[in-house]
């Protein structure tokens, strides 16, 4: 029990103790911080899943150029309404996110980098690669799912932001265990992760 626990627990400790670092730093703006934060990191996480999908390999389901288009719909339009509900919740209940209005608030350039690709990459390594992956292995499906967005979500660190990770953690987790393949929740994640820059940028 102990070595799974520390199995899934491990890539979330490297990343989380990157994001450290880099605020030692003293690195002001936010998107660059966490940008900076998965570029380090992903390199260990590819590594790490690479050995395991060696250990652990299955069969890509091949996807159609539709199935493709329906994901980055879908990462879209889910934002659109995630969106919606985030600035309900800000203007009638006074729930905030710092740490995404900075992030928001950072230079466009890194936003695009990092939220639109960096972080997504990194992500889906560590939260989906990883961690799910490991959890499909140790208890049901279901179950898998639940706990590797609980997982997601409270990472993420705050209030308003676990409201929307939790069910954005379920839909990657569902997307790679129907494909079997990361990049479809990495594009999704990805799409979902620009359309709030530009949401914000708007």
């Amino acid at each position: 029990m102990e070595y799974k626990i520390i199995d899934l627990v491990f890539p979330i400790l490297v990343h989380f103790l990157a994001l450290q670092l880099t605020g030692i730093l003293g690195i002001g703006d936010a998107a660059f911080q966490t940008m900076l934060a998965a570029v380090i990191t992903m390199p260990l996480f590819f590594w790490l899943y690479r050995k395991d999908q060696n250990l652990w390999r299955k069969e890509k389901r091949k996807i159609t150029w539709i199935q493709w288009i329906i994901v980055i719909v879908a990462a879209a339009g889910l934002n659109i309404l995630f969106s919606a509900l985030m600035s309900f919740l800000v203007s009638d209940y006074g729930i905030t996110s710092e740490s995404q209005d900075a992030l928001l608030s950072s230079r466009m350039l890194f936003q695009i980098l990092g939220m639109g690709i960096a972080v997504p990459v990194t992500e889906e390594l560590i939260f989906r690669g990883l961690v799910y992956r490991k959890l499909e292995r140790y208890v049901s499906v279901k179950k898998a799912v639940l706990l590797g967005a609980a997982i997601f979500a409270v990472y993420h660190g705050n209030l308003l932001q676990i409201l929307f990770a939790f069910p954005m953690g379920i839909i990657l987790n569902l997307l790679y265990h129907r494909f079997e393949d990361l990049r479809v929740p990495v594009l999704f994640h990805a799409v979902s992760n620009l359309m709030a820059v530009l949401l914000a940028a708007i």
